[in-house]
């Protein structure tokens, strides 16, 4: 699919985590210059002279995204923002009134759009405060790098696979919290020590102080821990040595996932909470992937035992190229035409056909 070309910026106020790897992948698809820089009198002057402006997280910027926004909305200036997570709109609490009226607001000026990376068939409420969705960009950047690529094999991914020794291997990856599910695959290990002599267990990312007593129980089980920051190339390689990624999170937080996102398009199998909206979303798109009650230490046992197994293996058929056109396809019409091209793009089959 051709670049969107327009004169303008994608944009997020600092680096780090999937910040970087938003703004290259919307950058590369629609033409407009990346702009990483901390919030300020300069930065709003450049964004408001730009013919168009994305927000890569609009959640990172909220106050500077609704300055902008408006203002450009006075000079007749089209912005678009990516939502992260439209759900904190219906939360309980004063704030999330608060939230919901405010995107509502905004929904309603004619040259601000909203795009949800939850699709609205997860929950049409989201429709009320978001113009219309794209998948998760992590579902569909890797795209031609995953057919043309000879990506090396990183120390640590030679490190898995040594360690490993012929059993397949399940990876958490990024820093251990409660909010990813660590402690409950801790105490699926303990439950089960044996689990990794048909297992590799590999934990890669920096510990936090309030995980490391997990952390040790993973290395007493016979798993690996690597305990620190790793670098892009570390996290790829890893995701490719890998059986399976654990994307099984703590039912408070509910929102997309790049790690299943990246399992769907490297072809892996993934562990994810059933119910969650992880779930519904691979069930849509017909992925594969092994669903766990969370906190059910039977249920997470069981699939543990499963991971490698043939019977197991998903099969993507095509599923990033599907989410990457739909995803194009609305991001073209957000930045072009919103009455026409946008009504086009999500009316009447706002839902994937494959």
């Amino acid at each position: 699919m051709d670049e969107i070309v327009k004169r303008g910026f994608v944009t997020v106020g600092s680096p780090g985590g999937h910040r970087e790897s938003y703004v290259e992948t919307l950058s590369g698809i629609t033409g407009l210059t990346r702009l990483i820089e901390p919030r300020g009198i300069s930065t709003l002057r450049t964004l408001l002279a730009a013919d168009s402006v994305l927000f890569a997280t609009l959640e990172d910027d909220n106050a500077f995204f609704f300055s902008v926004a408006i203002l450009r909305a006075v000079l007749g200036r089209r912005t678009v923002a990516i939502f992260m997570s439209p759900r904190r709109c219906f939360t309980p609490g004063f704030n999330s009134v608060v939230r919901r009226h405010a995107f509502r607001f905004m929904k309603w000026l004619r040259s601000v759009t909203l795009l949800s990376i939850l699709p609205f068939y997860l929950d049409r409420r989201f429709a009320t405060v978001a113009d219309g969705w794209i998948y998760d960009p992590q579902f569909w950047d890797l795209g031609s790098r995953i057919e043309n690529a000879d990506w090396p094999a990183s120390a640590l991914a030679q490190d898995m696979k040594r360690q490993a020794d012929g059993r397949p291997i399940l990876l958490f990856l990024g820093g251990p919290s409660v909010m990813k599910g660590f402690p409950f695959l801790a105490e699926l290990l303990q439950a089960k020590p044996a689990i990794t002599e048909r297992l590799m267990i590999a934990v890669a990312g920096k510990v936090p102080a309030d995980q490391k007593q997990f952390a040790e129980l993973v290395s007493e089980a016979g798993g690996l821990v690597v305990d620190r920051y790793l670098t892009d190339d570390e996290v790829l390689s890893a995701k490719l040595g890998a059986t399976c990624l654990w994307a099984c999170y703590d039912p408070s937080y509910d929102s997309s996932s790049g790690l299943f996102g990246r399992a769907m398009q490297l072809g892996k199998q993934a562990i994810v909470r059933r119910g969650s909206y992880i779930d519904s979303i691979a069930s849509h798109l017909n992925y594969r992937v092994h669903r766990c009650t969370f906190g059910d230490i039977d249920e997470g046992v069981a699939i543990l035992m499963e991971i490698g197994e043939a019977g197991a293996q998903p099969q993507p058929e095509g599923i990033a190229a599907t989410c990457r056109d739909q995803s194009v396809a609305r991001l073209r019409a957000a930045l072009e035409d919103r009455d026409s091209a946008f009504a086009e793009a999500t009316g009447g089959n706002v839902e994937p056909r494959r």
